[in-house]
């Protein structure tokens, strides 16, 4: 996790308005990082992508309140010294993914930081902390507590670099080339050369095609990787381990070095005989922060489980696993012994779970670690529909239920059912989800408003194509101020009143809602459309009220 944040008030504060503190612990909170690009405090900068509505915020700052203190003096140095400029790319009509507009460095907008900023002092000194960490501990649980709007799992746009000395900084890509490279980089280039690898020192790509990996190899690859040799992807082609060696590499790939992706194509692994056991035919891997995403070119081989399997056991450090339920099919028992065999990952993310043996896999492997399920891409058989939420009944581990997808669920049958099994599931507490076609006092209408206003696991909501009645409105309105529980909502091509859009717009202004969007579009174009190279310059379009 990036180890340098801070958070401010989403609103302006005035400190003395309240006299007593815990009326300011609920409000709406924004976390913001900070690129380590200097051990000076006052040459550090905030990461370029904006700040992360905070979920609990109360219990967030209780739990990290002696933190917060040290990381709050870096903020207040950097105003100090006029470079505390906070990225703004969730207020702006169109952002261009080249620039960032800043918060203008004006008198009004100093003295508002200065006001807010001294608005975290008073609350985190003044708060009652139950348990002191020391700097790093427990820090990846932060990210539980943040309402991400991106699915890279990208915090803060920072990337690790490993320093000569072993120790790793979150850089963002403006400083990365000038954190990476250190001293010792040129000799670690020239090894890696003398073992016939290739290192484009521009991109920091680097490739190792037709070598039989010997130990000598690996231990001069894992030595210079975590001792700065910065590569941001490493490409094994036509290679052979042995399969001891591979464990090795792959444990300080994912654990100690500032590697992003791993591709590896007909890699053939041996036994310590030297005979052929598995052989990787085609797989990337993905590296961002606490997520770890594994693809074999949606096909099964027979290397597919073995090479999951030293990936999820070499793993210490990352808490998401993604995979393409595609690369499986047919095997789906021996992907569930990988899931109970699993200690570190909690949350699960599947794409194009569309077939009753993966969700059999997923559902009754025997491990208490998941706790999160997101299902992309999944569900769009009607057929399947009816199965899932029987296997989901049965579920006792899951806490958070994601369905929420670039396209909605339009079968009034399965949202009824869904709504009447979470009313009584004995864990679930949090549902994301993805309704499409509410019309006006139709069935679908009138068990979402009952939902909304009686029970409290709606947690984020998408709604598509629909007409919103005032009545819909204020099931929202109930759901997200007086049970607490509703945080975002995004209407995309639906008819909301200027009125309802205002009402919902409170709730955003006064913390209650961390996210409120209001698209012309279908979320499809919005998340997926716009990242198309055939509609040529890319751009981001924001309507959303920030």
């Amino acid at each position: 996790m990036p180890r340098c944040f801070f958070i401010l008030p989403a609103k302006e504060c005035e400190v003395n308005s309240t006299k007593d503190v815990k009326n300011w612990l609920p409000i709406h909170y924004k976390l913001y990082f900070l690129c380590e690009c200097s051990h000076e405090p006052t040459r550090m900068h905030v990461a370029p992508r904006g700040g992360y509505s905070i979920k609990n915020s109360k219990q967030f700052i209780r739990r990290y309140e002696s933190y917060l203190r040290s990381t709050l003096k870096i903020a207040q140095l950097l105003l100090s010294a006029g470079n505390l400029a906070i990225p703004q790319l969730e207020n702006v009509s169109i952002a261009n993914n080249n620039t960032v507009p800043l918060e203008m460095n004006t008198p009004e907008n100093r003295q508002d930081m200065e006001q807010r900023l001294k608005f975290v002092d008073v609350v985190v000194n003044q708060i009652d902390g139950k348990q002191t960490l020391r700097r790093g501990e427990n820090l990846r649980e932060i990210q539980a507590y943040l309402e991400l709007v991106d699915d890279e799992h990208s915090l803060g746009k920072l990337d690790c670099a490993v320093t000569d000395d072993g120790h790793v900084r979150w850089i963002c890509p403006e400083h990365y080339d000038e954190i990476s490279f250190n001293d010792n980089m040129s000799s670690y280039i020239n090894d890696f050369k003398v073992m016939d690898g290739k290192f484009d020192q521009k991109t920091k790509e680097a490739a190792v095609i037709g070598v039989n990996m010997t130990e000598r190899n690996i231990n001069m690859l894992c030595n210079a990787l975590t001792k700065g040799f910065n590569i941001v992807k490493l490409n094994l082609q036509d290679c052979s381990f042995y399969e001891g060696y591979l464990e090795i590499l792959l444990d300080t790939i994912i654990n100690r070095s500032s590697i992003r992706c791993l591709n590896m194509t007909t890699v053939c692994v041996r036994n310590y005989v030297g005979m052929v056991k598995y052989t990787c035919k085609n797989m990337v891997v993905e590296f961002k922060n606490q997520s770890l995403k594994v693809r074999f070119n949606d096909s099964y081989h027979n290397g597919n489980i073995p090479m999951l399997n030293q990936l999820l056991l070499r793993n210490k450090i990352h808490r998401t696993l993604n995979i393409s339920a595609c690369d499986f099919l047919g095997h789906e028992s021996d992907l569930q012994r990988r899931f109970e065999s699993n200690r570190t990952v909690t949350e699960l993310i599947v794409e194009y779970s569309n077939n009753i043996d993966i969700l059999n896999a997923i559902f009754n492997s025997k491990t208490n670690a998941l706790h999160q399920l997101k299902l992309p891409q999944s569900l769009s058989i009607p057929s399947i529909l009816s199965p899932f939420c029987e296997l989901l009944k049965k579920n006792t581990t899951f806490v958070e239920i994601d369905l929420m997808d670039c396209t909605g669920f339009k079968e009034e049958a399965f949202i009824i059912k869904l709504l009447d099994l979470l009313r009584e599931h004995k864990s679930i507490r949090y549902l994301s989800l993805h309704v499409e076609d509410i019309q006006l006092s139709n069935q679908k209408e009138t068990y979402m408003i009952k939902s909304l206003r009686r029970d409290k696991f709606i947690a984020r909501l998408c709604i598509s194509e629909s007409i919103i009645s005032r009545e819909f409105i204020e099931a929202l309105y109930h759901a997200s101020k007086v049970n607490d529980t509703l945080t975002y909502v995004n209407f995309y091509n639906s008819q909301v009143t200027d009125e309802d859009k205002a009402q919902l717009h409170s709730l955003y202004a006064c913390g209650n809602l961390l996210q409120l969007g209001f698209y012309e579009q279908s979320r499809w174009h919005i998340t997926v459309g716009e990242s198309k190279p055939s509609r040529g310059k890319s751009t981001l379009e924001f309507h959303s009220y920030q």
